[in-house]
């Protein structure tokens, strides 16, 4: 089922090729299983050994534990604090949180659902995107303050 059902959402190619910076997926499938996905959807490149698991981290703590994020910064040399981190659900927000860092929700994948924006919101997201069209806009609008001020 898995092999029909995976569909790019629109936008996302084009969101994620205009993010200059690293980027990575932290997950909580399998790392062979969001590898197949990406590869489906032909986001893979822009992704290929960047792609980390809860499951397959030496500590194997899943989200909303912090460790698959703070997993992820080290080996992309990132400081947690600066770097945005864009999730679809609660135990992700939490976890990326719970590591320091930003975060936008995102409400535009089939799973979503009447007060998914104010549960990501409840949850810790600075804001929430419902179209990959303004994820790069979003992120320049909050690179300008920090949550410190």
């Amino acid at each position: 089922k898995l092999r029909s059902d995976v569909r790019i959402i629109d936008g996302a190619r084009e969101a994620v090729a205009a993010v200059t910076v690293p980027r990575a997926v932290c997950s909580n499938s399998r790392t062979e299983r969001v590898q197949f996905m990406l590869e489906k959807v032909r986001l893979l490149p822009f992704f290929a050994g960047r792609i980390f698991s809860g499951l397959d981290i030496p500590s194997k703590k899943t989200k909303p534990a912090p460790d698959v994020f703070l997993y992820a910064a080290e080996k992309l040399g990132a400081n947690p604090k600066n770097t945005f981190v864009i999730e679809d659900s609660v135990h992700g927000i939490a976890g990326a949180r719970a590591a320091g860092m930003r975060v936008i929700g995102f409400t535009g994948a089939g799973h979503s659902y009447p007060g998914h924006a104010d549960a990501l919101t409840e949850a810790g997201a600075e804001t929430v995107i419902r179209r990959w069209a303004e994820l790069n806009s979003t992120i320049a609008a909050l690179s300008e303050w920090s949550e410190d001020a």
